[in-house]
């Protein structure tokens, strides 16, 4: 039994274009972040993790690079909708659309200076966190959350099409990140972390690649 939908041609056209957001979302966030690091003085990239660059030299656009990231990733929940259909389809949407809110939210409320970052922010984690810090921490954990539940699903959707390489590389791909998880206080945790989230969103960004391939939906 196929979990995916077949589409009428004019439809896949509209679907294939919701997906495409699939495949943008993560890639830009990357390029964008990256890009950014060598004009944010001070960032150590064993300590810093990508929501620094909010509270850096570049704040403003990491800010708008989560906001956007988060409003692709609801774009391209309509379209796995349709793509893989039914019951399945509607929980991978939610959980997509639930992940896109959580780096909204990531982005409009900023954690707070810590770590060294920026300069004359405390060494440690700062005694007290501010209202927006709790928020951020608040779309970082939903953000998390939703990705690994997404996941773990699409392990379900792939392995019930008989695709059992993609439903292997979205359950390693959650594995990978509850490991992370694990180990963020650990010395390499933040590199660790840096590692992780760009492979993993580079595989989401391929994922949405396969579901907009015309042998996905037939």
């Amino acid at each position: 039994m196929s979990t995916v939908t077949t589409l009428r041609p004019a439809r896949r056209d509209t679907v294939s274009a919701r997906l495409l957001a699939g495949i943008v979302s993560p890639i830009l966030f990357l390029v964008v972040s990256y890009l950014q690091m060598p004009f944010n003085p001070g960032l150590d990239l064993t300590r810093h993790a990508f929501s620094y660059l909010s509270i850096g030299d570049t704040g403003p656009i990491q800010q708008t690079n989560f906001i956007v990231m988060g409003l692709l990733n609801i774009v391209a929940a309509t379209g796995l909708r349709q793509v893989v259909g039914g019951r399945l389809g509607t929980a991978a949407a939610v959980l997509l659309a639930l992940d896109g809110l959580g780096q909204i939210i990531a982005g409009v409320f900023t954690l707070d200076p810590s770590n060294g970052f920026p300069e004359g922010a405390p060494a440690g984690l700062p005694e007290v966190v501010s209202t927006h810090g709790n928020l951020h921490g608040v779309g970082f954990g939903l953000s998390m959350f939703s990705w690994l539940a997404l996941l773990i699903l699409l392990g379900r959707v792939h392995k019930v099409a008989g695709e059992r390489g993609w439903a292997r590389l979205s359950i390693l791909a959650a594995v990978a990140l509850l490991v992370t998880a694990a180990c963020l206080m650990l010395p390499f945790g933040t590199v660790l972390l840096y590692i992780v989230l760009s492979s993993a969103w580079l595989f989401m960004a391929a994922t949405f690649q396969h579901f907009r391939s015309p042998s996905a939906r037939t």
